[in-house]
């Protein structure tokens, strides 16, 4: 993720000698990009990459790299036929891809909007998916979101999970039938709760927890049970070891397996044993911000800003982490 009006692809397979293979200008937005990725059946990959304040909707396909040699440093071998505009001004503060369903949620992030959360087919036309429905409204803001399908307990429902920014909650929603032209339908939301705001949510593996990230520095990081999705309940709150000493701010996280990671500004990157959801352990860590060459001198102080990591992306297939921080960059770090 490259926090510029541009976007960039870098081959990062070895650590010690990654390099940028392309470049793309995407003018308007903000300096923030989201992006997410989706294969069909046939193996062709795609790459779509959102943007909110002006920012447009683009899909690139991914197949032209390393198609038959491996690439080079800026080779770009992507080329204008792979690249297209699509559009849909300001829908992308946020993208997510759920690959077995074949749908994109582009969440909108604006409260009181008529956009909200829009629904993407992928199986239609991933090059040019249509829009098939949508979460939006008053207080449906859609900040973030993450979507299951047949998740356990249900009955076979999918199910989309909406982190609804100053709404103050995490709702779940039903999206069973959107490709038949069903409206999606609100099974449940968690109480609201003064001065949060719900940013963004992952899920662990039994779609049973979901951890919320809070960016308005209040709880920080929220675990409710959703195993019945009319009912989440809060389970516990959390915060980095730090915390009272260094009051920093969660922004971005990801499940997996019986860790989260956490992209926590200015306390860099948190890792937390959730075996015991009631009871989460921070257990490992990597200061991008205050010390990003890992000499163990702090060259930058907590000061409750927003600096620092901004996102992890935790499921390579080497099992390696990018965790991306805004002001020094891309850091891979390897999480035994």
């Amino acid at each position: 993720l490259n926090p510029a009006a541009t976007y960039e692809w870098a081959d990062v397979t070895d650590p010690a000698a990654s390099f940028r293979v392309q470049f793309i200008a995407m003018s308007g937005g903000r300096i923030w990009r989201a992006e997410d990725t989706y294969t069909d059946p046939v193996g062709t990959t795609y790459a779509y990459v959102g943007a909110q304040a002006g920012g447009n909707f683009w899909v690139v396909d991914l197949s032209y790299l390393s198609d038959m040699l491996p690439d080079g440093v800026d080779s770009n071998p992507i080329p204008p036929a792979g690249i297209a505009n699509r559009a849909h001004t300001n829908y992308g503060h946020t993208i997510t891809v759920n690959r077995e369903l074949g749908l994109l949620f582009m969440n909108t992030a604006n409260s009181g909007s008529t956009l909200g959360c829009q629904i993407f087919d992928l199986q239609q036309n991933p090059f040019d998916p249509p829009v098939i429905g949508g979460w939006s409204g008053s207080g449906r803001d859609c900040h973030d979101s993450v979507s299951r399908g047949n998740v356990p307990g249900t009955g076979g429902k999918d199910l989309l999970y909406s982190a609804d920014g100053y709404s103050t909650r995490y709702r779940v929603i039903d999206i069973s039938n959107v490709r038949l032209g069903g409206a999606p339908m609100l099974l449940g939301e968690s109480a609201p709760v003064s001065g949060i705001y719900a940013h963004s949510s992952s899920l662990d593996d039994d779609s049973r927890y979901l951890y919320a990230f809070e960016e308005f520095n209040v709880r920080d990081i929220g675990v409710y049970d959703v195993s019945n999705p009319a009912t989440p309940t809060l389970v516990t709150t959390f915060q980095y070891s730090g915390d009272a000493t260094g009051n920093s701010i969660v922004h971005n996280g990801q499940v997996r397996g019986k860790y989260l990671l956490a992209a926590y500004y200015e306390a860099g990157l948190r890792v937390f044993d959730i075996s015991n959801p009631a009871n989460p352990v921070e257990v490992g860590k990597y200061e991008t911000w205050r010390d990003p060459d890992g000499d163990g001198a702090f060259n930058q102080a907590i000061t409750g800003g927003y600096n620092g990591a901004w996102n992890v992306h935790a499921f390579l297939p080497s099992g390696n982490v990018l965790v991306s921080d805004m002001k020094s960059g891309t850091f891979i770090v390897r999480i035994d």
